[in-house]
């Protein structure tokens, strides 16, 4: 039987295509494995992103502080006990309203220029609005009175003010005590009281058209 012999450039070749199959086969899972890491770290980041945000939103929220209006001009007082016992008298109000705001002292009926408040107990007076004490005196029938200039715009005087904690020249901050009520020659069903006046532009005001609203807001 006649052996047959191989040709010379048989053996090389399959030795190539081996070769080639086997680099293609490496460089397929390579590829793969590569493409599958990027999906897992696109996959983490887009989580760790949620949770980072989540995390973030949270963090806000418990941080978050309700915001204070420093603008505001408040009321000169913060006892809840303090009541309206005259209101200030309005030249265009109905004729019942500006005898509500009559004061009566030694038999003569007098229009009230501000709002009297009173209450049963002692209370702080404060401060309206930042500003500067311009002057303090003492009144016959209205006893310590109290000048805060806060601006151009805005002056406010407290009257039958008790013990004073602030003097002449002193900046005061709103809210800041300026002096405990006191008692006044004034007719009221309560002992302890404060009178208030408030000037805007120069001109005496209703207390009320000031109270509560923003010092930017007001003309």
């Amino acid at each position: 039987m006649k052996k047959r012999k191989l040709k010379g450039y048989v053996l090389p070749t399959i030795y190539l295509l081996i070769l080639g199959v086997m680099a293609f086969g490496i460089t397929f899972l390579s590829r793969n494995l590569l493409e599958r890491g990027q999906e897992e770290d696109k996959y983490y980041n887009y989580s760790m992103s949620v949770f980072d945000e989540q995390e973030e939103s949270q963090e806000s929220t418990e941080n978050k502080e309700t915001p204070t209006n420093t603008d505001m001009i408040e009321k000169p007082f913060s006892n809840d006990s303090v009541s309206i016992a005259k209101e200030f008298y309005q030249k265009d109000d109905t004729e019942e309203n500006q005898q509500k705001a009559l004061i009566y002292y030694e038999n003569t009926y007098m229009p009230n220029t501000g709002i009297l408040y009173e209450c049963d107990k002692e209370f702080e007076i404060l401060a309206m609005y930042d500003g500067i004490v311009k002057e303090i005196k003492t009144d016959e029938i209205l006893g310590s009175v109290i000048k805060i200039e806060h601006n151009e715009k805005l002056t406010t005087i407290y009257y039958t003010a008790g013990e004073v904690q602030v003097k002449t020249g002193d900046i005061v901050k709103k809210g800041n005590i300026l002096a405990k009520s006191g008692q006044s020659k004034l007719q009221t069903t309560k002992k302890q009281t404060l009178l208030l006046e408030t000037y805007w532009n120069g001109t005496l005001t209703n207390p009320n058209s000031v109270i509560g609203k923003n010092m930017t807001d007001l003309n």
